[in-house]
């Protein structure tokens, strides 16, 4: 086989390796993998009847769709529940709500919500701009609870009540 055609070869199967292989998105940091930041916020009460806990994976805005992302996986527990670990909670009749506000350059991108009452749910989605900018850099989660499972998040007082935000950043060590 000639040089030239051995060199076209091993160009095609490269660039054929490179096509076929599953593209993996770009993380946050400094170029290297960063492995998904952990979260937690409760209701602030001395029950703490409203807890989410999870992950936040941080997407710049190099990786697709080219918006800054960041994917959020997680749960959010209302207390009492069925084989409840912790203290004894009496059942107060609140629900609880952990609402995830996502922001770039210190302006809200997006935000998004889960509820549950007296048990545990699961929830994943992603916060991202709807039109291209900076992407997120930063996320707000907090826990609120209410007698109203439609009630606006953050709830108003007197309504319910919420925990202290917690908030997560692109840039964290």
């Amino acid at each position: 086989m000639s040089r030239a055609i051995r060199r076209s070869a091993l160009v095609l199967a490269a660039a054929l390796l490179t096509l076929a292989a599953p593209a993996a998105p770009a993380r946050a940091g400094t170029g290297t993998d960063l492995a998904p930041q952990a979260f937690a916020a409760d209701s602030g009460d001395s029950c703490r009847f409203g807890l989410a806990e999870g992950t936040l994976e941080f997407l710049p805005i190099s990786a697709p769709p080219g918006l800054g992302s960041v994917t959020v996986t997680g749960t959010i527990a209302d207390r009492p529940y069925e084989r409840d670990p912790g203290p004894v909670c009496r059942d107060d009749g609140l629900f609880s709500f952990v609402t995830f506000y996502a922001y770039g350059n210190g302006r809200p991108i997006s935000q998004n919500s889960a509820r549950v009452d007296n048990d545990i749910a699961k929830y994943s989605f992603r916060l991202a701009p709807e039109v291209p900018s900076t992407g997120v850099d930063a996320v707000v989660v907090q826990v609120c609870r209410t007698s109203n499972t439609n009630a606006p998040t953050p709830v108003p007082t007197p309504a319910g009540y919420c925990g202290t935000p917690q908030v997560y950043s692109l840039h964290w060590s």
